[in-house]
């Protein structure tokens, strides 16, 4: 019976491999990097939980600009469907925000006014939002919270119409942009917008 030939790696095949094996983690380490760096970019935070948080939900470097219209989606779905109003509405809001058709970003956009997203969904990227927004500076925060809840009323009455205010429908749009000028403003502003 013949043994196999047992292979020993000579001394310059092993710095061979090791170089290989450190420059293929250099490059995935500087492609994360870069990843990283799109997504810090475009939602204004550093923080590696929050980063990581919007990654497990699916969020990358494509697809990140999403950030703040995911709650326009939401106000958009709050009733059972998204109308054609809310839909172009959406689609205008998203492109004045850099993005653009047919680039991957606008595809998962598409896929998120065609198929409901699940509520965790919703509420941990409001949660994200928050703690985002927590964390800047008090004029760009109101600034920022200020445009974002002008643009969730702009869905609503894209769909209900200036005189719609009274439906059950719209009633469910107003709470949930309510819940959100609660959940983004700093305590005390939230309290004197509720007054």
């Amino acid at each position: 019976m013949r043994h196999p030939v047992c292979h020993i790696e000579t001394e310059a095949e092993y710095f061979h491999r090791v170089d290989t094996e450190l420059i293929d983690d250099m490059r995935q380490r500087a492609a994360f990097d870069e990843r990283r760096q799109r997504m810090t970019e475009a939602c204004q935070t550093e923080d590696p939980r929050i980063l990581t948080a919007l990654e497990q939900l699916g969020y990358d470097q494509n697809n990140i600009r999403l950030l703040y219209i995911v709650p326009l989606v939401h106000v958009a779905w709050i009733d059972g469907s998204v109308s054609e109003a809310e839909r172009s509405r959406i689609i205008v809001l998203a492109t004045l925000h850099g993005v653009r058709e047919n680039a991957p970003a606008y595809q998962q956009l598409m896929g998120w006014l065609d198929r409901r997203p699940s509520d965790e969904f919703f509420q941990a990227t409001l949660r994200a939002i928050q703690t985002i927004l927590q964390s800047m500076p008090e004029t760009q925060r109101q600034g920022r919270t200020d445009f974002l809840i002008r643009c969730c009323r702009e869905v609503a009455f894209a769909s209900c119409g200036l005189f719609g205010w009274k439906s059950k429908i719209c009633l469910a749009k107003r709470a949930l942009i309510r819940e959100m000028t609660r959940t983004f403003e700093p305590a005390g502003r939230a309290a004197a917008a509720g007054a």
